[in-house]
């Protein structure tokens, strides 16, 4: 058994994952969310909006701004998701001193024609990778 490899973690309903290629697979799966953010214990934001991007770059700040987030999975050093028995699932974002948590909610009507958040065609994810939510194929019709 010498010849063995690890395997790679199974996290099924609830877990904690720290590399940024697994924090982004799990933020793939929401578009409109609530959101709480709290520093050293005390909320200092909530509300709702929408994920607009999620990004893995050194450079970039995590921005929520007019309802949209602009998530960048390096500004966190772990992510945890957390399924109730109802089967809704929450993330929760750990950073120095401070988390963020996302809901995920219902999509209003009209959101059947939102492309889901995809990586970008790449073999590798590096730092520099992201996934864009925009609709750039309606720009193309003119």
């Amino acid at each position: 058994m010498d010849g063995r490899t690890e395997l790679a973690s199974c996290l099924v309903h609830n877990g904690t994952v720290t590399s940024p290629r697994d924090m982004v697979r799990a933020l793939e799966t929401i578009e409109s969310l609530t959101y709480t953010q709290t520093v050293d214990g005390q909320v200092m934001a909530e509300g709702s909006g929408t994920l607009v991007k999620i990004m893995a770059e050194p450079s970039a700040a995590t921005i929520l701004v007019n309802q949209c987030l602009f998530l960048n999975v390096l500004s966190f050093r772990y992510l945890t998701f957390m399924t109730a028995d109802d089967g809704t699932c929450s993330f929760e974002l750990a950073g120095e001193g401070m988390t963020l948590t996302l809901v995920p909610v219902d999509e209003p009507e009209g959101s059947e024609d939102r492309l889901p958040a995809l990586l970008l065609d790449s073999e590798d994810f590096d730092a520099e990778s992201y996934v864009l939510l925009d609709d750039d194929d309606e720009d193309e019709g003119r």
